[in-house]
């Protein structure tokens, strides 16, 4: 993107203030949405998945249960705020600037994030409602192969002078890896990545 980029494109959304972080908490410990409709358009959101609640006086309250991917998220990303992790991505949509020699820069979306004065951390969730086998080396690989220009936001955007260790992980729920999966990747440093 060149001369142009600042340094608020490389990471974001990206929530710092205590506050916003909290009630970020409060919408991502639930396993479900839960919303208020007209009574009369509750056989619409019941078709789409959504059961009732509890009826007031005005309004009816429904809620569906998250997708299993997001509900895995938004536990690993409660743990994060648990931890203390005084930066973390906001919803679902928290992505990174992938910069590229003599192409065009992308956005790469990050599951979940989260630094501290120390590290930095970049996980990848996949999930599955039902325990099964699956490979995934494509998304490994991927993943793999995002270490180095991830790395180079993360230092445009924070500085090079943080000397911050990036923490690369694959959180998985009900995915039983294959035996090619489970590989050691040669962690990527942050001083030397370009």
């Amino acid at each position: 993107m060149g001369k142009e980029t600042t340094i608020e494109t490389y990471l974001g959304p990206l929530l710092t203030d205590p506050s916003k972080i909290r009630r970020e908490a409060v919408r991502r410990r639930k396993p479900f949405d839960e919303k208020s409709v007209a009574h009369d358009a509750i056989q619409d959101h019941e078709a789409q998945g959504w059961q009732v609640d509890r009826k007031l006086k005005r309004l009816t309250k429904v809620r569906k249960e998250k997708e299993i991917d997001e509900r895995l998220e938004n536990r690993f990303w409660m743990l994060l705020v648990k931890l203390g992790y005084p930066e973390v991505s906001d919803g679902r949509k928290f992505t990174v600037l992938i910069e590229r020699k003599g192409a065009e820069s992308l956005r790469k979306q990050i599951d979940v994030f989260g630094k501290d004065d120390e590290t930095v951390i970049v996980a990848e969730c996949k999930a599955s409602e039902k325990l099964i086998r699956r490979s995934l080396q494509k998304d490994v690989e991927e993943f793999a192969n995002l270490k180095r220009p991830i790395a180079n936001a993360i230092r445009k955007h924070y500085g090079a002078e943080l000397k911050l260790k990036i923490i690369w992980l694959f959180v998985t729920e009900n995915i039983i890896w294959s035996s090619p999966d489970v590989i050691v990747h040669t962690p990527v440093s942050s001083e030397g990545a370009d």
